[in-house]
């Protein structure tokens, strides 16, 4: 029943990565919290997102912008380092409730401005740098690239230049992560084992999401993006100082 479980969480998670282009850590990572600790979850949804991420990149690669991916991905790597620590650690639960906020709130800000096409915000220096490293420390601990999301949101006009260049950091972010997690510890044979077994999952979740994106507009898809921002944070709030 658990693998049965397992499986209908991450053919979930990957039908809404193959339409929003990310997702896949919050729908997977808070039906797995009710059956396992975060320091399986965080590894597994990272081996398992790695090849998706690789393809959608690939598939988008046109769209993709350097002048996007380079700086955020630079300040995403030197994140990840001490959120990795975190987690190996455990005492990650009072930061994990404030990162929630802030997602949520982001998510919200989003919603009241229902920003239009023509409204792509310019990237802010000061801004960049301070969400690439939260954004690193999430990734860290979590896999979590919300504050990633909300800021490529404003900066990218469509769906297919999101989707490119979302994907394109989270790549970045999983090689360097895949490195360290091995480095660490984090990743192991219960780990391996687990992805083998859920990796058909992500391919059969990932082809239905990409024939039901042929029908979602521009609208519906940011639509999507602010209430997964929304939905993030609330769960991210909720199981860390409601719940322990």
């Amino acid at each position: 029943m658990m693998h049965i479980f397992l499986f209908i969480s991450v053919l979930a998670a990957y039908f809404v990565k193959a339409i929003t282009g990310f997702g896949n850590t919050l729908v997977m990572g808070s039906l797995f919290a009710f059956i396992m600790p975060n320091a399986l979850i965080t590894p597994i949804d990272l081996v398992l997102g790695m090849p998706t991420n690789i393809y959608i990149a690939w598939r988008e690669r046109k769209n993709i912008s350097l002048k996007v991916v380079i700086p955020l991905a630079l300040m995403l790597l030197i994140g990840i380092i001490p959120g990795t620590f975190i987690l190996k650690m455990g005492g990650e639960g009072l930061l994990k409730s404030i990162f929630g906020v802030v997602v949520a709130g982001i998510g919200i800000e989003m919603l009241i401005r229902n920003t239009k096409k023509s409204e792509v915000k310019k990237s802010n220096p000061a801004l960049l740098i301070m969400i690439g490293l939260s954004s690193g420390v999430l990734a860290g601990l979590y896999g979590i690239g919300a504050l990633l999301v909300a800021y490529i949101g404003r900066i990218t006009p469509n769906k297919n230049q999101f989707r490119a260049n979302i994907c394109c950091v989270f790549l970045v972010e999983n090689i360097f992560r895949f490195i360290l997690y091995g480095y660490t510890g984090l990743l192991n044979k219960q780990i391996l084992s687990l992805v083998l077994i859920l990796s058909p999952a992500v391919i059969l979740g990932m082809m239905m999401g990409i024939k039901v994106d042929k029908y979602v507009s521009e609208v519906t898809m940011r639509k999507a993006i602010i209430v997964l921002l929304i939905i993030s944070g609330i769960v991210l709030f909720l199981k860390n100082i409601l719940i322990n």
